[in-house]
């Protein structure tokens, strides 16, 4: 009976591990819609992978369900914010999960900075191509 314990207590914090890695590094997801990022709250969506001369079509909610689909990345426009530097820039379509009126907004660039995945360029996410 303690070894059977043993093992559910090691499954159970294996899991645990997991979620709390994904949880604080803000790693890619798959769910329903396939493979996605969260956005930070209030992140600018836009045309270009630049914040010079590109409008902001879309400025996401106050709450966390703004995320990112069909997700790959390009080094465009340095920009520092909040702390944080770097010139990556992610594409994909963008939804904003609180007002679904808005969007979905398709090949879109949401700078690196407002992309939960940990690192930039995130290990899961490829080079844009196009």
């Amino acid at each position: 009976m303690s070894q059977r314990r043993t093992r559910l207590a090691a499954a159970g914090l294996a899991a645990g591990a997991a979620l709390t890695l994904c949880a604080t590094t803000g790693t890619a997801h798959a769910g329903a819609a396939g493979f996605y990022v969260s956005l930070q709250t209030n992140s600018n969506v836009r045309s270009a992978p630049s914040t010079q001369n590109v409008p902001v079509l879309n400025t996401g909610s106050t709450r966390d369900r703004y995320y990112m689909d069909g997700v790959c990345y390009v080094h465009g426009q340095p920009v520092t914010a909040g702390g944080y530097h770097t010139d990556v820039w992610y594409r994909g379509t963008v939804h904003d999960g609180v007002d679904l009126s808005k969007g979905p907004y398709r090949n879109v660039w949401a700078w690196g900075g407002n992309v939960n995945v940990g690192q930039d360029p995130a290990d899961s996410v490829d080079l844009c191509r196009n």
